[in-house]
This record gives structure tokens, C-alpha cells and sequence, in this order.
């Protein structure tokens, strides 16, 4: 697993097209996992949650194991890996 910290990380894992992205949020009863070619998944809510906020609330995170992003911790949602 992964931490994403940049813009230039984001676009280069969505840009890739394989692995997962898990979507810490403090504030949430849930964690996500995305697979990362998901059109949820995007930089506007990345440079929001990661730059701006400077990860106060959560962080993204990079894997290509479906099974290490939804191990990653214990308010994972699983059901979001089936969206495109």
C-alpha cells in the first residue's frame, strides 16, 4: 500500500489504469476502495481531500492487491470495487 501525495502520483495510477485506490475519511463511518479506472475516483476530490485539506480528514492510498486495500483497515466498503 501505497500513499499518494501529489498530483503527479494521481495521474499517473489513473492514468495506468490497473490496481486500487483506497479513500481514507475520518469523518465517515466508511472507508472506499475504487479500482482506479472508477469515474468516482477523481483529481478534483483528490487535490480537496490531499492538497488542500493537507489530509486533515484522510488520505489515498495506491495498491494493486484488491485484498490489501480492503485489509487496510477495519472501515473498509467493499461493494464499491464492482463500479467502473
Amino acid at each position: 500500500m501505497q500513499k499518494i501525495t501529489s498530483i503527479d502520483q494521481f495521474k499517473v495510477y489513473k492514468q495506468n489504469g490497473n490496481g486500487f485506490i483506497t479513500i481514507t475519511d475520518k469523518n465517515l463511518s466508511k472507508n472506499c476502495v475504487h479500482k482506479v479506472s472508477c469515474y468516482e475516483v477523481k483529481e478534483y476530490h483528490f487535490k480537496q481531500k490531499v492538497i488542500t485539506n493537507k489530509e486533515r480528514n484522510g488520505s489515498y492510498f495506491f495498491t494493486e492487491d484488491h485484498k490489501n486495500a480492503l485489509d487496510f483497515s477495519e472501515k473498509m466498503q467493499p461493494e464499491l470495487l464492482t463500479k467502473k
